[in-house]
């Protein structure tokens, strides 16, 4: 999880809490099989060794549940889909809150970048690791959700659904309409097999609970170039998109 200050100043206020806002920092629990994933602090001093939830601050203009998912693409170095927030929360030494979604993974495998070591823990070995003091407020509600049958994270965590486009432009428009609405959307690019140019990429259009969703599949009824997709996880990672039915454009070589 990103330091929310300065490893040189550990009582600084960050900026927001100057202008009188509350900072919030998102961990993510992320569940697989029954297990939760503990990762290990390598910096600052204070706090290496110490084991918590990955996750960082809310950027500016970001929901919790988009800095959860940024968060997890950059250090663990897969796409995250988050759910139900926990009801505990931790205030840091510097005044932000920490708060803690459950979450799975979608697509790719863990491969960490800010931490030295991560371990898939089930509820009878969650303390058998150093947790930071921040992340420990957590550790009781986590137990009995991992005891639940199965330990499957699927009622607790938000369905997933996404739309492909062809036209990035009709993508924007419509995770614009989204967003205004308040749904949560993230933008993606896929591409389809043997493509490696940037303009042959599609788009996709995520969301994250069953309103958005029927709402996504409304407006993508009126785009030409545009369908839903399964965003379930398939073994060995997101299925591709549907092929296009019309002709493509062929890139010839110069």
């Amino acid at each position: 999880m990103e330091t929310p200050r300065p490893a040189d100043a550990p009582d600084a206020p960050l900026p927001s809490d100057r202008d009188g806002e509350q900072r919030v920092v998102v961990g993510v629990a992320l569940i697989r099989a029954g297990r939760v994933l503990a990762a290990r602090r390598t910096a600052p001093a204070a706090t290496a060794g110490g084991w918590e939830f990955p996750g960082g601050k809310v950027d500016p203009g970001e929901t919790e549940i988009e800095a959860g998912v940024r968060e997890i693409a950059e250090e663990l170095g897969c796409e995250a889909s988050l759910g139900r927030r926990l009801s505990a929360e931790s205030t840091l030494p510097n005044g932000a809150v920490l708060r803690v979604y459950l979450g799975r993974i979608v697509f790719g495998e863990v491969g960490p970048t800010e931490h030295d070591a991560v371990r898939w823990l089930a509820a009878d070995e969650l303390r058998e690791v150093a947790w930071l003091p921040a992340d420990e407020p957590f550790l009781a509600e986590l137990e009995q959700v991992l005891a639940e049958p199965a330990g499957d994270p699927a009622p607790v965590v938000a369905p997933t659904a996404a739309a492909h486009f062809d036209e990035g432009e009709d993508a924007e428009q419509v995770a614009g309409t989204l967003r205004e609405e308040g749904h949560t959307v993230r933008l993606a690019r896929e591409s389809f097999a043997g493509e490696d140019d940037s303009e042959d990429r599609a788009w996709l259009v995520h969301v994250e609970d069953p309103v958005a969703a029927r709402r996504l599949s409304e407006l993508v009824g009126a785009i030409e170039l545009a369908w839903m997709v399964d965003d379930e996880p398939q073994p060995g990672g997101r299925a591709p998109a549907p092929l296009p039915d019309g002709p493509k454009r062929i890139k010839r070589p110069r």
